[in-house]
């Protein structure tokens, strides 16, 4: 039943991490959706992840959940500075490369997302 919710969290977690992605590479770049979003994101992330313990799982899982959990906090809290980077970027060329640093977070996430939800499903068969 906790392998379900997991993996229906990192579900959702994908979905706004592919939504955030979309926003980012679009050719006009929305800063306040996007900021929406990444709370949206960070607030699934803290509330419906990182809260619910992982001992109840099988121990096999536990060290790549715990280990791509980190990951994803890690680079949540990076993408939050890139974000802040970006907004207070000036020049044309400067806000170039902060949006390609926030797409390379993005894309990371989305791998981590995509990689836990392969890893649960295999456990749940």
């Amino acid at each position: 039943m906790l392998l379900k919710f997991y993996h229906q969290s990192y579900e959702e977690l994908l979905v706004k991490l592919l939504e955030l992605q979309k926003l980012v590479m679009a050719e006009d770049t929305d800063m306040i959706a996007i900021k929406t979003i990444y709370g949206q994101i960070q607030t699934l992330f803290q509330e419906q992840i990182l809260s619910v313990s992982l001992e109840e799982l099988d121990v096999t899982v536990i060290p790549l959940l715990r280990s791509a959990q980190t990951e994803i906090y890690k680079n949540l809290r990076l993408l939050g500075t890139e974000l802040l980077f970006l907004t207070s970027s000036r020049q044309r060329k400067t806000r170039d490369r902060r949006l390609e640093n926030v797409e390379g977070k993005v894309k990371e996430l989305v791998g981590y997302c995509r990689g836990i939800i392969e890893q649960v499903k295999e456990t749940k068969q």
